[in-house]
C-alpha cells in the first residue's frame, strides 16, 4: 500500500497558541511539516524540536527560497497578515491565516485580489465551523424536515483577556478578536448579513458588551450577545437556531440538543421517538482521535480540511472572502451606536 500524501507544509509564528491548538494536530492530518519560521530565533527552533520540523527560520522569504513548500500556515496578527499571505501567494503557495485575518476589509480585498490573481488559495481559521457540535447543527438545519433557518440567538462571553496582536483590550480589539468566530459562524447558518443595529455597554476601563439585531439577506432575523462581563470560568458560549416547530441549541462547544416539533404532554402521552427532543454530548472517556478536545473544539478539522483541500486542488471554506465578511461585521456592529447600518458587499 503507498504511503497516504501529505502537504509540504511550512508555519510562521510560533507563540503559545500555535504550540497549544494548531502544530499538535499535524500528525493526525495529511502534513509533513517541514519548515516554521518566527522572528524569535530560539522559539522557531525549540517548536522545530518540539513538532518534528526539518528546520527553522527567522525570515519567511529565506524559508520560501530554500524549501519546497505547498502550503503556509500564517499564526501571526491581523496587521501584519495582509503582506505574509501575499508574499505567500505570489511565491506559488497556498495560505492559511488565523483568525482575525484582517483589520480592515480593505486588506482582506487586497489579499483576496492577489488570491485571484495567483490562484492560490487563501483559508482562514474560524475552526468553530469544524467544531463536532457546531457540524451536526449545520447538518440538521440544512436538513428539509427543519424547514428553513428563520431566526437566531447567538451569546458568547469572554472574560478579561487582551489579545496578543493588540496589546490592548478595547471595544473594536474584544469584538475582533473574541467575538469574530461567532459572526462568522451566525454567517454560515443564515446566510450573509444584510444590516445589523448595535448598542455597545461599558461596565468599567476594560469591560463592555455589544448586542445587536440582525437581518440577513435570506429574510432570517438574528439577535446577537458578546461581551466580556462574565468570568472566563463559566461555560461562555451559547447557538439557538429556529425553524418550522424546530430548534437546535448548542451549548458552550460540546453540548447539543435538537427540539423536533414534539406534541403537548396530554394524559398518558409517552416517548415520542419520531418527534421528542434528542441530545448529544461527547463521552470523554472514550479514547480515540475524533474524540480529542481540539477535535471538538474543531482545530483539528479545520487543519484536516485545509491540508485536504490543497491535495484535491479545492478552493478551501472558509476563506479570505469569509473573512471579509466577518470583519466587515465587525465594524459594522462597533460602528452601529444604535442606528442601522446596511452592509455593502
Amino acid at each position: 500500500m503507498s504511503e497516504t500524501k501529505r502537504v509540504r507544509l511550512g508555519v510562521i509564528g510560533c507563540g503559545k497558541f500555535p504550540n497549544a491548538a494548531l502544530f499538535p494536530c499535524f500528525h493526525l492530518a495529511p502534513i509533513e511539516l517541514v519548515a516554521v519560521c518566527d522572528l524569535d530565533q530560539e522559539r522557531a527552533e525549540r517548536t522545530a524540536a518540539a513538532f518534528g520540523a526539518a528546520r527553522a527560520y527567522r525570515d519567511h522569504r529565506e524559508m520560501f527560497a530554500r524549501e519546497s513548500l505547498e502550503a503556509v500556515m500564517i499564526v501571526v496578527g491581523p496587521a501584519v497578515n495582509p503582506d505574509l499571505a501575499i508574499d505567500t501567494m505570489r511565491a506559488g503557495l497556498h495560505a492559511y491565516v488565523e483568525k482575525p485575518p484582517v483589520l480592515t476589509v480593505e486588506d482582506g480585498e487586497r489579499m483576496a485580489s492577489v488570491s485571484r490573481e495567483t490562484n492560490r488559495f487563501l483559508a482562514v481559521g474560524f475552526m468553530k465551523r469544524f467544531g463536532t457540535a457546531y457540524r451536526m447543527a449545520k447538518r440538521i438545519i440544512d436538513s428539509p424536515e427543519f424547514g428553513g433557518l428563520a431566526h437566531l440567538t447567538c451569546k458568547f462571553t469572554s472574560g478579561l483577556y487582551v489579545p496578543v496582536w493588540s496589546k490592548e483590550l478595547t471595544p473594536f480589539s474584544f469584538l475582533l478578536d473574541h467575538s469574530i468566530h461567532h459572526l462568522d459562524l451566525i454567517q454560515h447558518y443564515a446566510g450573509p448579513v444584510e444590516w445589523v443595529c448595535a448598542q455597545k455597554s461599558t461596565g468599567g476601563k476594560e469591560r463592555f458588551g455589544f448586542a445587536a439585531v440582525l437581518r440577513f439577506r435570506s429574510g432570517a432575523t438574528g439577535l446577537v450577545e458578546v461581551s466580556n462581563y462574565e468570568s472566563r470560568g463559566v461555560p461562555n458560549e451559547h447557538l439557538r437556531l429556529m425553524g418550522e416547530g424546530r430548534t437546535v441549541i448548542v451549548e458552550n462547544v460540546s453540548h447539543l440538543t435538537y427540539h423536533r416539533n414534539a406534541p403537548p404532554m396530554d394524559q398518558g402521552r409517552d416517548l415520542d421517538p419520531e418527534h421528542d427532543s434528542l441530545t448529544w454530548a461527547p463521552n470523554m472517556t472514550a479514547i480515540s482521535p475524533e474524540n480529542w478536545s481540539l477535535a471538538h473544539m474543531g482545530y483539528l478539522g479545520e487543519v484536516r480540511n485545509f491540508a485536504e483541500c490543497v491535495l484535491r486542488g479545492t478552493p478551501p471554506k472558509p476563506d479570505i472572502l469569509d473573512g471579509i465578511a466577518a470583519v466587515r461585521l465587525v465594524h459594522a456592529i462597533h460602528d452601529s451606536n444604535g442606528q442601522p447600518l446596511t452592509l455593502r458587499g
